[in-house]
């Protein structure tokens, strides 16, 4: 086996690896990027987030143009059909393009090789690189950093294993539109996969084991969405556990049991298991390290370095938050630090997120649950978007924004909203929340009327006027 050697070794090229990797080779380091998938972009590209808003964006369409006499149009020809097929092959096609301009960007940066096959660590300075080909080399390094992402997690539910019940990534590439779904989990995967094969005509049931669906999101709006689902035709049974899944002769049958006792038996052609995803940590070759790892992943100090100086990790591997944009600033703060640049770390409290659900529910910072939880004592500012103008325009006005704020300073901790475009909102909910603005600055910005973006005004200088008794 020849050896090669390198500066620095990224192990995953997904949101996390691949922008730690580009920053550190422009900067003049020797960096090897090795990628087990077809490309890159990792999970999220090819298995998660962006396949699964190409088929939010048709179900979205699809709603759209049923609900086209609302806008004062008639369509003549109310036939409208779903080609499964062709959804498919523009996903396909968009994952595509989207890879080849990651690949394209990478070859561009001298002193960047990227490998497309597997790396185990051989010791804390050396790793075996197998490529797609077979050809196998000991590459040499001074410093690595670990982005393996994740994957989806199995609970150990009997019938579990038999054909027709898909986790995240297998349900992407199902070849029909299930008649009947029956989701386990009702996080943010199972909830926006839920009503998307909902739009698009699957009798969809959701079944959660917590009291109610999308976990630690605010209390107020989930409970919210939960009803709107609920409304539109979904099923959603929540503190239930599902005790088995059994074949039937047209398909499935998930049994479950409610809180109260009662016996559940949904039927499906197709189970959704999405019950969380776990840490690729299996085949990297820790052991010959002193890198540590648990359940929750690979154990990292405040810097994202692991017990082994010189390794860093990054991204799902790292556990929760799970999310491509956290994986991206993990890895953006982890090539600065190793350029010896001042960096700025992320912290959980300041991290944003979307549910592409339907409305979407966008979130910054804390909740006024978790601000209290840490001993703050906090108002909260609230809009309801029934009296918006742009909501009313575009017949979505059903949601709510929070603005959570520390009273004695009104500095902005956190922001949540419920609305169709909450996710173009929390941009500017991110700096607020990152910056630690004042109410007073959110109030005295100008936001373009007519917009969603008001609410934020609105939002803070009633609040003020409140605490100021006026």
């Amino acid at each position: 086996m020849t050896r090669h050697e390198t500066d620095i070794l990224v192990i995953g090229g997904g949101p996390g690896g691949t922008p730690a990797a580009l920053a550190l080779a422009r900067a003049g380091k020797r960096v090897t990027l090795v990628e087990r998938g077809p490309g890159l972009g990792g999970t999220c590209l090819f298995e998660g987030c962006i396949p699964s808003k190409i088929f939010r964006e048709s179900a979205r369409r699809l709603r759209e143009l049923r609900e086209a006499h609302t806008f004062g149009l008639r369509l003549h020809d109310t036939t409208m059909t779903v080609d499964w097929s062709a959804i498919q092959a523009r996903k396909r096609a968009v994952l595509k393009r989207r890879s080849e301009a990651a690949l394209a960007r990478v070859r561009q940066i001298p002193g960047l090789s990227v490998i497309f096959g597997t790396a185990q660590l051989l010791s804390p300075r050396s790793a075996q690189v197998v490529s797609a080909t077979g050809d196998a080399v000991e590459l040499r390094f001074e410093k690595a950093i670990l982005a393996p992402g994740s994957i989806p997690a199995r609970p150990p539910i009997p019938g579990v294993d038999q054909p027709g019940v898909l986790d995240s990534e297998g349900i992407l590439e199902d070849p029909r539109v299930p008649e009947r779904l029956v989701v386990i989990g009702g996080g943010p995967v199972g909830v926006e996969l839920g009503q998307v094969f909902h739009t698009l005509g699957s009798r969809v049931h959701i079944l959660e084991v917590a009291e109610h669906i999308l976990g630690p999101v605010d209390r107020e709006l989930a409970e919210r969405l939960e009803a709107r689902m609920r409304s539109d035709g979904i099923g959603v049974t929540t503190t239930c556990k599902v005790q088995a899944i059994e074949a039937e002769d047209n398909g499935l049958r998930v049994r479950a049991q409610a809180a109260d006792g009662e016996a559940l038996q949904p039927r499906a052609d197709t189970v959704l298991l999405v019950t969380g995803r776990h840490p690729r940590v299996a085949g990297l070759g820790l052991e010959n390290t002193a890198v540590r790892h648990g359940p929750r992943g690979i154990e990292v100090d405040p810097r994202l370095e692991t017990a082994e100086p010189g390794i860093h990790a990054v991204g799902d591997a790292v556990g929760h938050p799970m999310f491509a944009h956290w994986a991206t600033a993990q890895g953006l703060a982890v090539a600065r630090h190793l350029l010896g640049l001042p960096a700025s770390f992320p912290r959980p409290e300041s991290n944003s997120a979307v549910i592409f659900s339907e409305p979407e529910l966008g979130m910054v910072g804390l909740t006024e649950a978790m601000a209290r939880t840490a001993g703050l004592d906090v108002g909260v500012a609230r809009y309801d978007y029934s009296v918006d103008a742009r909501a009313q325009i575009a017949a979505r006005d059903a949601g709510l924004l929070k603005i959570v704020y520390e009273k004695d300073s009104r500095r902005v901790v956190g922001v949540h909203a419920l609305v169709e475009g909450a996710g173009e909102l929390m941009g500017e909910a991110a700096v607020l929340v990152a910056q630690g603005l004042p109410l007073e600055a959110v109030a005295a910005a100008i936001h373009p009327h007519p917009t969603l973006t008001e609410s934020f005004g609105v939002a803070a200088r009633a609040a003020l006027a409140t605490d100021l008794g006026r």
